[in-house]
């Protein structure tokens, strides 16, 4: 007997994209007062530290990001250049959202 599904397939949540990705982490960042620890990050991105280390390493290199020493813990910030990137992002997903199907109003 094969045990039933947990949710419906269009319940499953989809794989984020690595844009998304680095949005979202971008986003923790900037809505932390000062700067954030990679803890707070973690949590608010939903990822664990192993793979978000590879991340903010990766966006510090594209200089989205600025990591720095504070209290004997590395903290991170958004760069201007990671602001910018935020503000085209959101209005690329905005313009791209404008072409996906509306969805279909429910059966009564």
């Amino acid at each position: 007997m094969v045990p039933a599904a947990r949710h419906s397939p269009g319940a499953l949540p989809h794989r984020r994209e690595r844009t998304d990705l680095y949005a979202t982490i971008l986003e923790v960042i900037k809505r932390q007062p000062g700067a954030a620890r990679i803890t707070r990050v973690s949590y608010g991105a939903g990822m664990p530290v192993d793979r978000l280390r590879s991340a903010l390493d990766r966006l510090v290199a594209l200089g989205l990001a600025r990591r720095r020493e504070l209290d004997r813990y590395a903290v991170y910030e958004v760069t201007t250049r990671g602001q910018e990137f935020l503000t085209t992002y959101w209005r690329m997903r905005a313009y791209v959202a404008m072409f996906e199907p509306a969805a279909d109003p429910p059966v009564v």
